[in-house]
C-alpha cells in the first residue's frame, strides 16, 4: 500500500472512531408545568348590618371577593341610591355609609372600575327597629379585636330604645372564628361580649339586666375556611326578653 493510501486509510479510521465514540447527549429534564391560573371573580356575599332603620345614614361593611380600589355601591329597591364614603379594606371588604333609604328590600350592587359588577339580591332590609326586632340581634368584629366598630354601634343604636324600654334580661354571647387556640378564643369571645355590655350600659341600660358569656369558636354560623366565613363568625349575639 502506498504511503498516500495508508495515510488516507488512517484518516478515515480516525474519523470513524471519533464519531463512534462521541458521548451521547442526555435530553433536557422535563420542565414543571406552571400552576393553574385560578380566576377570582367579583362576588358580593353579605352586608353588615343587613337590616337598618329607615331614613337614617348607617355605617356598614360589604363582604365578598375581588373588590377593586374605586369600586362603587348602589342600593336598588323602592328607591335607588349610591353608597357614600366607600373605602376598600383589601379585596374582600368594603367600608361605606348606607344613605337614608325608605323602608323596603334592596339589592346591593358593587361595580368595579373595570366594568365588572355583582349583585347580592335582597341583601339589605330597611325597616323600623321595633321592639320585636331587638330581641335577637348580631354585631360583628374585626379580626382579633373586641372593640365595638362603627357598623355595630349603628345596629345597637337602632335597637337602643327597645333595650331601654324592655325590663327583662338581656344576654350577650361572644363568638370567634376558628383561628387561635381554644382558650384564647374563649377569652376573646368574652371580651367581645363584655364590650357590647359596656356599650349598652353606657347608653342607659341597667347593668344588672345584662349577662355575658363566651362560646369562643365552638358555634360558628358559617363552617367555611375563608375570610368571608370568618368575618361572619367574629360576632356577638344579643337576645332580650320582656
Amino acid at each position: 500500500m502506498s504511503r498516500h493510501n495508508l495515510a488516507t486509510a488512517l484518516l478515515v479510521s480516525t474519523l470513524l472512531f471519533g464519531v463512534g465514540c462521541k458521548k451521547k447527549q442526555e435530553p433536557p429534564p422535563p420542565q414543571p408545568l406552571p400552576p393553574p391560573q385560578v380566576e377570582v371573580r367579583l362576588q358580593v356575599s353579605s352586608i353588615s348590618p343587613s337590616t337598618v332603620a329607615p331614613n337614617v345614614a348607617t355605617s356598614a361593611r360589604i363582604f365578598g371577593s375581588a373588590f377593586q380600589d374605586g369600586a362603587s355601591v348602589a342600593f336598588v329597591g323602592p328607591a335607588k341610591a349610591p353608597g357614600t364614603e366607600i373605602t376598600t379594606q383589601g379585596a374582600n371588604t368594603l367600608e361605606l355609609t348606607i344613605p337614608p333609604l325608605p323602608e323596603g328590600s334592596y339589592d346591593v350592587k358593587v361595580s368595579n372600575p373595570d366594568g365588572e359588577s355583582a349583585t347580592l339580591r335582597a341583601g339589605l332590609t330597611v325597616k323600623s327597629m321595633e321592639q320585636n326586632t331587638c330581641r335577637n340581634a348580631t354585631v360583628n368584629f374585626d379580626f382579633d379585636m373586641s372593640t365595638v366598630r362603627s357598623d355595630a354601634r349603628s345596629v345597637l343604636d337602632g335597637h337602643m330604645s327597645c333595650y331601654q324600654k324592655l325590663t327583662g334580661a338581656i344576654r350577650v354571647e361572644g363568638h370567634c372564628d376558628e383561628r387561635g387556640t381554644v382558650d384564647y378564643n374563649i377569652a376573646l369571645g368574652q371580651r367581645r361580649a363584655d364590650s357590647v355590655k359596656q356599650y349598652l350600659v353606657g347608653h342607659g341600660v341597667s347593668a344588672s339586666r345584662v349577662s355575658t358569656t363566651s362560646y369562643g369558636e365552638e358555634r360558628p354560623v358559617d363552617r367555611g375556611h375563608t375570610e368571608v366565613a370568618w368575618a361572619k363568625n367574629r360576632r356577638a349575639e344579643i337576645s332580650a326578653s320582656e
